[in-house]
């Protein structure tokens, strides 16, 4: 396994599923162009593993993550041209992320600001642990928002909210992100990774290359017409049913045992 700086990588092959931590605890575990240059290859080299499943997002310390390093900011000589390499990587990697095959889950523990929110909402799932938090700072400094934050959240949570979000820089506790459906579930703090694992490990059941369709569909959603989509979905249930998986599924159905599928 390489040796990062800034980030762990944990593979747990018996469960078909990654972890990648994000390690810069001191610092909330804030964006910086080397922590970024180490988290896109680690992302490619998880989206082409041919039998990985899922991939877990997570932080080191009390963060999850707290969005872009503003001492790093601060420090720029040319502001304008420090933010383009920035928003360059941050993009490439949620690219990424919003593309790879695996089911990806924000294993959210902590403080999930800027673009780290970006990066938990282009997530497939988020879990929140009861200490989460999330918010949007961009406007405050005077900065727009990058990292897909403008695309995902409005989607989640409503355009309403987001505006207080963006504009008023409003922050949601754990129960408000559940409420508006920013988050999926919150657990206890309490061996809040173990709890996560066990729950990311279900879905690394269920059958991968179905799964993979149905997130390219529904990432398209977005942008087809009724009949375009209508003739994408035709094209991957036919992909789907020409599968072994498909096979196995029916059978463990009239057998009544839970399917095992290898991803064929």
């Amino acid at each position: 396994m390489k040796d990062y700086k800034f980030i762990e990588v944990e593979f747990d092959e018996s469960n078909k599923l990654a972890v990648v931590y994000f390690n810069r605890p001191k610092q909330l575990n804030a964006f910086n162009i080397e922590f970024l240059d180490e988290l896109i290859p680690a992302f490619n080299e998880i989206s082409e593993h041919s039998t990985l499943r899922c991939l877990i997002l997570t932080g080191r310390g009390k963060a999850f993550c707290a969005g872009g390093d503003v001492v790093e900011f601060q420090k720029a000589e040319v502001p304008d041209e420090f933010m383009a390499k920035m928003a360059e990587r941050l993009h490439k990697g949620i690219k990424i992320l919003k593309n790879m095959k695996q089911l990806t889950v924000a294993a959210i523990n902590g403080a999930c600001f800027g673009a780290g929110l970006g990066y938990a909402t282009a997530c497939d799932f988020r879990i929140g642990s009861e200490n989460a938090t999330f918010g949007c700072a961009f406007t405050r400094i005077g900065l727009s928002p990058d990292s897909s934050s403008t695309f995902h959240l409005p989607k989640l949570v409503g355009l309403s909210l987001a505006n207080e979000m963006f504009f008023l820089h409003r922050t949601l506790n754990a129960k408000e992100a559940l409420n508006y459906n920013l988050v999926n579930k919150v657990i206890s703090s309490e061996l809040f990774m173990e709890k996560v694992k066990k729950l990311t490990i279900e879905l690394s059941l269920g059958a991968p290359m179905a799964f993979a369709f149905t997130k390219k569909l529904l990432r398209e959603s977005y942008n087809n017409d009724l009949d375009t989509h209508l003739e994408r979905e035709a094209e991957q249930i036919v992909k789907a049913a020409g599968t072994q998986d498909f096979q196995e599924g029916l059978k463990a159905f009239f057998e009544k045992r839970k399917p095992i599928f290898k991803n064929k």
